[in-house]
Order: structure tokens, then sequence, then C-alpha cells
């Protein structure tokens, strides 16, 4: 998925709750500091900041932000206090977070909101992590541990987020394709989202109240069998 600049029409785009993000990505069950009401999109956050690192990148209705929270570390002078994971990262509280969201509503409740996560995106978590925050099922603690980078997720206004911290897997995997370019999101880091999407969907759908009965079309990307042998776009997501 390749990022599309601020001048593309029509623009695809999402928001969440700063507060209910913040809390949710740094393993924590309550805000750090008091909710002031912004959200991603409109922060209103209480200082200057001549940059809000949130872009967009879309295809066919399936939308990736890209927030690049690296202003967060405790040195900077524009520090976001509501930034506090609950496990020390490498490098004091940098994050660059990727948020994936489908063009169709999990439930048809939007008060509902729910949060979980089984990594902060720390590249040595053991093969299983038990949930930081939430309250989710063992059958959803056991689909994130079953995932390389054990994505979290977020339900709120009827939508399901599905998120990871890509900063240290970007410096510090092996796998060449984890390698970040400017405008696009990694072969192996796309499947990985798409993959837990669908994981994490079907199985929130027996959870959540009222749960969307309306139509929902997959990319191939959500299939675990994808790409198949024969697949001309193989190449693109297997290194050879």
């Amino acid at each position: 998925m390749v990022r599309k600049g601020s001048g593309t029409h029509p623009r695809a785009e999402f928001d969440l709750p700063l507060a209910l993000f913040w809390t949710a990505v740094s393993g924590l069950d309550a805000p750090a500091r008091r909710d002031l009401g912004g959200t991603l999109l409109k922060p209103r956050i209480p200082w200057a900041a001549s940059y809000w690192p949130v872009s967009f990148c879309w295809r066919d209705g399936w939308i990736i932000l890209d927030d690049m929270s690296s202003i967060n570390n405790d040195s900077s002078s524009r520090y976001m206090t509501y930034y506090r994971p609950v496990r020390k990262l490498p490098n004091r509280r940098d994050a660059v977070l990727h948020v994936l969201r489908a063009p169709f509503p999990l439930t048809a409740d939007k008060v509902f909101t729910a949060f979980s996560t089984c990594s902060l995106g720390h590249v040595d978590d053991p093969a299983f992590m038990p949930p930081y925050n939430g309250h989710p099922s063992e059958t959803m603690v056991s689909l994130m541990n079953s995932f390389r980078m054990k994505p979290g997720y977020i339900v709120w206004s009827g939508y399901l987020h599905v998120w990871v911290n890509i900063l240290y897997w970007m410096r510090e995997s092996r796998d060449s394709d984890f390698r970040h370019t400017v405008g696009a999101v990694s072969a192996v880091e796309e499947l990985e989202l798409f993959r837990a999407y669908k994981a994490y969907y079907d199985q929130l759908r027996r959870e959540v109240p009222a749960p969307y009965a309306g139509p929902a079309q997959w990319p191939d990307q959500c299939d675990p069998r994808f790409p198949l042998p024969g697949d001309p776009r193989r190449a693109n997501y297997i290194p050879t």
C-alpha cells in the first residue's frame, strides 16, 4: 500500500480519540492524563507543535494510518505526556504506529469500545505474551500470539482497528523487506496486518454486541494461503 499525498482527492482517512489510542498502544487500561477531547486528526494538544506526524495510505477502501510518534521521547520539549508505555522501549518512548481499518464496520453498536494488545512493538517478545491491557477472550489472546508481530486491536465507533508499532521491526529485523521506505507499507507488514485483521474480525463478530451483518469484501492479502504458487504477485511478497 502506497501513501498518498496530502493533495490527493478523494482523501481516505479515519479518526480515533487520542486518549483511547494512546491508552491502547501504551498497554494501559486508562488514559495517562486527563482527556482533553483531542483526536488523531484534531489533537488539541496543550503545547505548540509545528508538525503533527499523521498520514494515511489506502486502497479499495482499506486504510492504514501512519503515526510517526518519534517526538514522544522525554528529551523533547514537545514530549507527548499521554504516551507512556507500560514496558520500556529500546529507545525511550519512540514509536511508529500503523493502524489498519476496513471499509465496513464490525458492529452496529457505535458505543461499544474494546481494546487489547500482547505486544508494544518489542522484537524480542517470547512466543507467548499475556495481554497488557483490556479484557480479551482466551481465543483473542491466542490469536494475537499466533502472529509474528502480535498486532493489537481497538474497537471504536463500530469499526475494528488493528495496529502495530513497526519502529523496532524496521530497525532490528534481519528480514530485508522490513526496511522502511517512505511512502509505503512493506509487504511483510501488509500481510501481517491484513491476515490479523481477518482473523480478529471473524472472532470478534462472535463476541461483540450487534455484529455487522452487511456485505464485506476481503482482499486476497487476508487469506493466510496468499500468495499461492503461480500468482504473478508472488514476487512482490516472497523475497527471492
